[in-house]
């Protein structure tokens, strides 16, 4: 369960302003060396900072005693208990209704429950879960919070791995050793290790699968870079990376030049490694002979592995990425009548549905969304846009004044819902000179298809008059409640050095709660709950938590913006 508005708050101002002092103290490399900069860092500089605090947590000593921004002692207080702060990797497993459970990839077995700032943790990790993050968690009034930033490590894990993981969160839960505050830590503790007997030697360690797999991956190397390239070493590695997670891993068993030639050969069989078409270009024995494995060998462990991961020709998990495009076997699908179908040419929900089963290796609809996108912000001359946001009919008016960089009408969405108050759970759509722009997955119906520009492929700039007088259009969300938005285009300001992008400027008073019923509805709604001798006023108190309609914060939205909304279109 996300913290209050308030509370975010305090953990926003008391971190950045600890992070200034540490910028102000220590001058990371590459980072400007006045307090007030701090704030206009990116997310790369940011988290160098907070890295090289990590390590000098002396500094929190060295802050209370300057207290340059004059808090009070209970916000020195929290500030000093962040001496017991955890930072690392962490598996990110599963989000329960308040915390996101993660698990400490330190080797203690230790695991945390970690409340959201602003929304749930988990809708700020851009994967599904599983997955491995770096953070920073932090004591928080009895709670444990994180820092507001969240690194994703580049990591999978097959079924063996996340059946560990839960069986590790279960043990935490049965034994209520779960960590939601610090610094009281309950960590496992390994058991005490048997005292020999007599006068026996001591055994030789017995390496363990990701030991295996660190010399394995060694091999893999060697060989990809000498004979083949980065991207068959990549599929490689990630071959071996799911063998070392099964339950028990196989590759605790047998030589690992065995293993290492049996994980090459199969990535080279899946891809026609030995056609002299293919670049690069290699026969199989020619990988045999490199390991000192006889042909017979390094073809049996090949069938094995395809065997226990029912691997087969043209499977796409398998395939190099570079190949996907001009594989049609890949995308050659049967449909509901029975027909060979190409599903690049089927509709966006049918896409989804495949990819959800594992079928394709991506929805082709969202690559070109993501390429569209990419062509905008690599253009040189990328305009800065200014817009005021008016919701129509509330009074006194609720309004935000944003600036954002030249991208997609479906960008400038997401970056209204965020600066609003938003959450995205309705359709929308632009009105622009008569002219209806949305995305048409979402708005095509079998009754009235829609017709219009496609907000994932239409540019702002596109959208928009070239030059000339402020110019206003409207912004349509929840066509149930109808909340329409005038959007005042002010012109094209020139970025500011330093600034990061979007920015949330002004504003005033709170979005209205979702489903409130309109316009008509949010006035109903605040005459009640401002009245406890309204017949309804604890019907409406129940259906939601408290309001507070003067509760808006510019910086709280200018994060919410440049954290961004990762797989939106999810939550539709």
């Amino acid at each position: 369960m996300p913290l209050s508005n308030d509370q975010v708050e305090t953990v926003y101002k008391l971190y950045d302003a600890l992070m200034e002092f540490t910028n102000e103290h220590l001058h990371p490399a590459g980072t400007p060396q006045s307090a007030s900069a701090y704030a206009s860092l990116g997310l790369e500089k940011q988290t160098e900072i907070a890295r090289a605090f990590v390590n000098r947590l002396d500094l929190i000593d060295a802050f209370i005693a300057a207290n340059p921004r004059e808090f009070s002692p209970r916000e020195l207080e929290i500030v000093s208990s962040w001496r017991h702060l955890v930072s690392g990797r962490f598996i990110a497993l599963r989000q329960l209704k308040q915390h996101l459970i993660l698990l400490a990839c330190d080797g203690s077995q230790t695991v945390y429950g970690v409340l959201g700032l602003s929304k749930p943790m988990a809708q700020v990790i851009p994967q599904r879960l599983p997955a491995m993050i770096e953070t920073v968690l932090l004591p928080f009034q009895g709670q444990l919070v994180y820092n507001g930033t969240i690194g994703v490590v580049n990591a999978t894990f097959g079924p063996g791995a996340r059946r560990a993981f839960e069986d590790q969160y279960r043990a935490a839960k049965a034994s209520q050793a779960v960590v939601v505050s610090l610094p009281n830590v309950k960590t496992a503790r390994p058991a005490a290790a048997p005292a020999p007997r007599g006068n026996q030697s001591p055994r030789k360690p017995v390496p363990d699968s990701s030991q295996v797999l660190q010399q394995l991956n060694s091999l893999i190397d060697g060989f990809c870079q000498a004979s083949l390239n980065e991207e068959y070493a990549e599929l490689c590695r990630k071959l071996a990376k799911k063998l070392a997670a099964q339950r028990p891993s196989p590759l605790l068993q047998g030589k690992l030049e065995t293993w290492a030639c049996g994980i090459i050969r199969t990535i080279g069989w899946v891809n026609f490694l030995d056609d002299r078409s293919q670049s690069p270009h290699l026969k199989l024995p020619a990988i045999d002979r490199a390991f000192g494995v006889a042909e017979s060998t390094g073809q049996g462990k090949a069938k094995l592995i395809r065997q226990k991961l029912k691997i087969h020709q043209f499977d796409h998990r398998w395939i190099l990425p570079s190949r996907w495009e001009s594989t049609l076997m890949i995308w050659t699908l049967q449909d509901s009548n029975g027909y060979m179908i190409d599903i690049r040419q089927a509709s966006v929900a049918t896409q989804r549905a495949a990819f959800k089963q594992g079928l394709i290796p991506y929805v082709p609809a969202d690559r070109a969304a993501a390429h569209a996108q990419a062509l905008i912000a690599a253009t040189p001359s990328r305009r800065l846009f200014q817009f005021k946001i008016t919701l129509r009919d509330t009074d006194p008016a609720i309004w935000r004044r944003i600036q954002v960089f030249d991208d997609t009408l479906d960008k400038l969405h997401e970056h209204i819902q965020l600066a609003m108050g938003w959450t995205n759970s309705h359709l929308h759509e632009f009105m622009i000179e008569g002219r209806r722009c949305g995305d048409p997955e979402l708005l095509d119906d079998d009754v009235e298809p829609f017709v219009g520009l496609d907000s994932t492929q239409t540019p702002i700039s596109a959208a928009l008059p070239a030059e000339g007088a402020p110019f206003t259009f409207v912004y349509h969300y929840d066509f149930g409640d109808s909340w329409l938005h005038d959007m005042l285009w002010e012109g094209c300001p020139s970025p500011q050095p330093g600034v990061v992008y979007p920015q949330c400027l002004e504003g005033e008073r709170a979005c209205p709660p979702e489903d409130v019923g309109g316009p008509e509805g949010f006035r109903h709604y605040l005459e009640t709950i401002s009245n406890p001798n309204h017949e309804e006023y604890q019907a409406m108190l129940d259906w939601r938590e408290p309001y507070n309609p003067n509760a808006f914060t510019t910086r709280l939205a200018t994060h919410l913006m440049q954290e961004g909304s990762p797989n939106w279109r999810k939550m539709t």
